[in-house]
């Protein structure tokens, strides 16, 4: 009979084992680093020379423009009036960008979390900022799903493996 109880009392304390102490979670981390900018320099985007492609992703064509996203960094603007000799125009920078639709002459960006409409002239070189929606779309996650710790000056617009 004391050895009865005695498994017994043993027996319970290897079940009550895992239930007391609590146990601290483990930290559970991303293999990636988010690359951020701030603001100011998302807002800032400008027209240049064209320049050699990195990551196509997305292409868009209107008339004889296409427009080929060159993945999180920008647009290039390419004639292709005469299909056989496609030409570069321009290249639009802006950071974390990953795609357009144009309307009425209207290009409506998805630039990281931000919606922005703008109207371009690469003849003079000139873009017309029409408007800029704030955080539209939900922040950018890590491949395998995190998301970076808020700070309201940092914006992420890619991330890269560690």
């Amino acid at each position: 009979m004391k050895l009865t109880k005695l498994i017994l009392l043993l027996f319970s304390c290897l079940l009550f084992n895992s239930c007391w102490p609590p146990r601290e979670p483990e930290e559970i981390t991303t293999r990636y680093i988010p690359i951020t900018v701030t603001r100011a320099e998302l807002n800032k985007i400008t027209l240049q020379d064209p320049k050699p492609t990195v990551k196509n992703e997305k292409i868009y064509l209107k008339d004889q423009y296409i427009f080929v996203n060159d993945r999180r960094d920008g647009f290039h603007i390419i004639d292709n009036s005469d299909p056989a000799n496609p030409k570069k125009l321009k290249y639009l920078k802006a950071l974390g960008s990953t795609d357009v639709a144009i309307r009425n002459d209207i290009l409506y960006i998805n630039q990281a979390r931000d919606l922005v409409a703008l109207k371009i002239n690469t003849s003079n070189n000139s873009i017309q900022l029409l408007k800029r929606i704030e955080n539209v779309f939900p922040a950018l996650k890590s491949p395998d799903g995190f998301e970076a710790p808020a700070d309201n000056d940092k914006i992420v617009i890619d991330w890269k493996e560690k």
